[in-house]
């Protein structure tokens, strides 16, 4: 596809996420922003690479609205998976040190497709731990044991502290092209950027060390398993959002 109908392109699906944002279509406006992103990725070009009715624009950095991450289960799992959705929609996660609560920043539609897909697995594995626990004490049952309440607490921690791991090794199996390495620059100097300006915040950026607790071999591994296995490309909507369907490659 040559560049100027790339632009074209791009400039069409601008327009459709404007008029379906104006009447309420969050779907429609979501797939739109996803394919607009997708091609500036494809391509290596930014906003202002548009030009016409975007001619002079820059791409739109802003932060997200807070996120909390306590969870029974501990937040890391939360934490770390956050995270690699937004390093690989080349957004970025910060805590504020005031109220240890979490937020996104990078471009403007880049954090909300973060900010959706988030969401979406966060529901899905929580539904999913509890088939995989179940599968877990039936095989266990048959052979004359059982999960204590510890230790299916444990199981369930275990899964979901894998479960970002493999989602990582999933990314990182869709090897990033030279085009895509430099939008991820591009990116990353905007965040910083938009970092300076905004001197009225104090923060500090999430870091995620390797974990030193206790965890369960087996569960660990087969949350790692499904989220290597999640398809990435899948196409959210407010339906399968409902259905909480998990649609693996």
């Amino acid at each position: 596809m040559e560049k100027e109908n790339v632009i074209n392109k791009i400039r069409k699906l601008l327009r459709l996420q404007f008029n379906a944002e104006k009447i309420g279509s969050t779907g429609e406006a979501y797939q739109a922003a996803k394919m607009v992103h997708k091609l500036l990725m494809e391509y290596n070009l930014s906003m202002s690479d548009i030009g016409g009715e975007n001619e002079g624009a820059s791409i739109n950095m802003k932060e997200s609205e807070d996120i909390v991450t306590n969870d029974k289960y501990g937040n890391h799992w939360k934490k770390a998976l956050l995270h690699t959705i937004a390093v690989n929609n080349l957004c970025d996660v910060y805590t504020r040190t005031y109220n240890q609560k979490m937020f996104i920043i990078g471009a403007e539609d880049n954090v909300v497709i973060v900010r959706e897909f988030y969401d979406y697995l966060l529901k899905v594995f929580r539904r999913l731990v509890i088939e995989r626990f179940n599968e877990a004490q039936n095989e266990a049952m048959v052979n004359g044991q059982r999960y204590t309440e510890k230790g299916r607490n444990l199981f369930m921690r275990s899964y979901l502290e894998g479960v970002s791991v493999g989602l990582q090794q999933n990314y990182d199996s869709m090897k990033p092209t030279s085009d895509e390495t430099a939008l991820v620059v591009c990116h990353r100097d905007k965040i910083k950027e938009f970092l300076f300006q905004q001197n009225n915040y104090t923060m500090d950026k999430t870091k995620h060390r390797q974990r030193r607790r206790e965890v369960l071999g087996e569960a660990y591994e087969q949350g790692q398993e499904d989220g290597r296995k999640v398809n990435l490309n899948k196409q959210l909507d407010n339906k399968k959002n409902e259905q909480l369907e998990l649609d693996f490659r």
